[in-house]
């Protein structure tokens, strides 16, 4: 069984609460984040960790553990756990309000370590599809608890495509980012992606690091249109990592199987990963 951190104890999960006076139950006032661990070792920490500070910042909310006391705890958790690769899973609750609608100021921390739980390996081989919806979130740039928008589009997309693995949130005719991923298409022999108006994804941007320095990255808007008619596309997230999209709606994307450019795209991060859980890179 896990073991959580909630509130200042260490608990095991099946007996983890919170109290029902809690904002994140009232009002679904909080903010997350969610990283993995690669040969142990939480990916890009310090780089989570000061998302979740800033999605609080963004909503208002008081964050009052630094850095350094956030990361202890994390790390605490998860030698409490000793899963050979774990899924971590911070939380910051809005607390117990005084009158069931404001904070009262003292917010709750949730640290959630699990055993990692992978995509089958035919979606990395084989490549997924993805479905389109006319939706955007609130204050895109927040790692909120409020996640009805991404069911409800998550929904409609696998109504109007079973087995689309995500939903891709379009607004005045661009996409802009998938409910759970970041997206990038490969359009004229450079890889698009969506500058503004999203979630900054920790994957995104180690993939953009990647990209920049072969030259083959264009920051800007992406119309539905280019979407559809792109050679390749990949969705990126820290569960699912890097992702061959071959399907988008009902259009065919590329030959219909994952391209040679996501396929060294996928290469590339499989080095970086496997260095970093070597203890090579940081």
């Amino acid at each position: 069984m896990s073991v959580f951190y909630i509130d200042g104890e260490y608990v095991d999960a099946d007996s983890a609460s919170v109290s029902a006076r809690d904002l994140a139950i009232l009002r679904g006032f909080g903010v997350f984040d969610f990283l993995r661990t690669y040969g142990g070792l939480p990916f890009q920490l310090g780089a989570h960790l000061r998302r979740l500070q800033r999605s609080a910042d963004l909503i208002d909310l008081a964050c009052p553990w630094d850095l350094e006391t956030l990361g202890e705890i994390v790390m605490e958790t998860m030698r409490r756990n000793a899963y050979a690769e774990s899924g971590i899973r911070l939380v910051v609750t809005g607390g117990d309000s005084p009158n069931g609608f404001m904070p009262g100021g003292d917010s709750r921390l949730l640290v959630m370590v699990t055993p990692l739980q992978n995509l089958a390996a035919t979606v990395y081989r084989q490549g997924a599809a993805v479905a389109t919806v006319e939706q955007h979130r609130h204050l895109p740039e927040a790692k909120t608890i409020n996640y009805i928008p991404g069911i409800t589009a998550q929904r409609q997309a696998q109504r109007r495509l079973p087995g689309a693995i995500d939903a891709i949130y379009c607004l005045d005719g661009q996409v802009v980012e998938g409910t759970r991923s970041n997206l990038f298409a490969f359009l004229d022999g450079r890889w698009i992606t969506p500058a503004e108006g999203l979630l900054p994804g920790i994957t995104r941007a180690e993939v953009i690091k990647l990209l920049e320095r072969e030259g083959q990255l264009e920051l800007r808007a992406v119309s539905l249109e280019e979407f559809y008619s792109a050679d390749e596309i990949v969705i990126t997230s820290s569960t699912k990592e890097i992702v061959p999209i071959v399907q988008v709606d009902d259009r065919r994307i590329g030959a219909g199987v994952p391209g040679e450019n996501s396929r060294r795209l996928m290469r590339q991060w499989r080095m970086l990963t496997d260095a970093y859980a070597a203890g090579q890179v940081r």
